[in-house]
């Protein structure tokens, strides 16, 4: 999973410069009215961080079942108020939670990396979670400007 952890790392230290160029202003900007901000994208990313920290936590306690921890993403993102947060704040805050989600994901124990978890409506292994861990984030930074592969 060194490689994993590896990507994601690359990932966050490439898009954070451009991410903190964005004036806050910017950042706040909706493309649509149902779609969400930079802020509420880069808040989306903190929850989404918070929820597969769990999952790689308790899936390497041996807790298979993780239906009940499932993430009701607009409903997070709503009540969190992440368009009216703070720019440079929910920066940091992403970017530290991915500093040690990539330690984290670099420890796994290649044993438990091909358990099957019940975490959404196929089951995946551990590997696919964390790996789609990388893709999703790097699927978001695209989103906001260009950032990520």
């Amino acid at each position: 999973m060194k490689t994993t952890a590896e990507s994601l790392l690359k990932a966050i230290e490439t898009a954070l410069p451009g991410l903190q160029s964005i004036p806050e202003i910017q950042a706040s900007k909706k493309p649509a009215p149902d779609k969400w901000s930079a802020k509420e994208i880069i808040g989306h990313l903190i929850d989404s961080a918070a929820n597969n920290h769990q999952r790689f936590v308790r899936a390497q306690f041996g807790i298979t079942n993780l239906q009940p921890y499932r993430y009701a993403q607009d409903q997070w993102v709503s009540v969190q108020h992440y368009q009216s947060a703070d720019w440079p704040a929910l920066l940091s805050l992403w970017h530290y939670y991915n500093v040690h989600l990539a330690h984290v994901i670099a420890h796994i124990q290649p044993e438990l990396l091909d358990v099957q978890l019940d975490v959404w409506d196929e089951p995946a292994t551990l590997r696919f979670v964390a790996e789609d861990y990388v893709r999703h984030l790097k699927h978001h930074l695209n989103q906001i400007n260009g950032y990520g592969d």
